[in-house]
């Protein structure tokens, strides 16, 4: 089928309605943006239901997309824009309602505690859920782009319209507050 060398490519081709291309974008990027959007909220469903909302609005759309070079990052701007979107309009109706409260909405368990099997796992679990607890969301964004997609401080900064000094800040606090929390604990 196709090799995962040139983004391009492949995006050009979905984009002039092949749809394996289509297919192989899906199935190489969904279990990615699966696992960045639990980086942004807890709650699995919605991070489902947005990612299924990228795929079905590019298909509808792809006429009238532009031509990217990044694949991966194109879809995690689209999935990162449409959870805030989903935020601001259950936040809405939330004032609304006035009758949810948003710890009730927010699933704190993760597909991957279904996964874990071995008590090694669940340890190292435990460890990652102490972290992002500690830090912001934020720092939990950028420290997921630095560390988890390997971004270097000048492509996280590109990404996230911030200057290189402001990531590297960022970065160095959430690794402060991790250390100093992890200090307090032994």
């Amino acid at each position: 089928m196709y090799n995962t060398e040139n983004d391009a490519f492949i995006w050009n081709e979905f984009l002039a309605g092949n749809d394996r291309a289509y297919e192989f974008i899906y199935k190489k990027h969904a279990q990615t943006l699966f696992t960045y959007g639990l980086t942004l909220t807890d709650h699995q469903d919605l991070v489902k239901d947005c990612i299924q909302d990228i795929f079905v609005h590019i298909y509808e759309n792809r006429k009238n997309l532009g031509a990217t070079s990044n694949i991966r990052r194109y879809l995690t701007s689209a999935l990162k824009n449409s959870i805030l979107m989903a935020f601001r309009k259950q936040n809405s109706y939330n004032k609304f309602k006035n009758s949810i409260d948003e710890d009730d909405w927010t699933d704190k368990d993760t597909v991957i505690d279904k996964i874990i099997s071995s008590e090694e796992e669940i340890a190292q679990k435990a460890v990652v859920d102490n972290i992002w607890s500690i830090i912001t969301a934020r720092q939990k964004e950028i420290v997921y782009y630095r560390y988890v997609e390997g971004l270097s401080l000048t492509e996280i900064a590109e990404r996230q319209n911030m200057d290189y000094q402001s990531v590297a800040n960022i970065i160095y606090r959430a690794l402060k507050k991790i250390k100093k929390f992890y200090s307090k604990s032994d």
